[in-house]
């Protein structure tokens, strides 16, 4: 296709898409890094192996890997510091203190 490069014209190949697959009976047309790929029908998780960061989850009546959501179940923060979540990511933040209160002459 011509797409202008800078701010010349030049002819591109076009990026693979599903469009261009014809997957054998049984198969579907999934992106996996970029290309188009005839992957089995799977009807549930446990038939999908998910690449490492995602986890499978079913997405109206079918199993798709989604990326994993970080969460403080994931995070071991050392002593005096707990997990929070900040934005969409855990973090080990200090635990805040009371104020400390003193006992001068016999009196809190």
């Amino acid at each position: 296709t011509c797409q202008m490069v800078e701010t010349s014209p030049r002819c591109l190949p076009n990026k693979p898409s599903c469009k261009d697959l014809r997957c054998p009976k049984g198969t579907t047309c999934q992106m996996v890094e970029g290309w188009p790929k005839c992957l089995t029908i799977n009807s549930s998780c446990n038939d999908l192996r998910c690449p490492s960061g995602t986890t499978c989850q079913m997405v109206e009546t079918s199993p798709r890997c989604v990326p994993i959501s970080p969460s403080c179940n994931d995070v071991d923060c050392p002593k005096g510091t707990r997990c929070q979540m900040v934005e969409t990511s855990p973090r080990c933040v200090p635990i805040s203190q009371p104020p400390l209160i003193c006992h001068v002459l016999g009196r809190w």
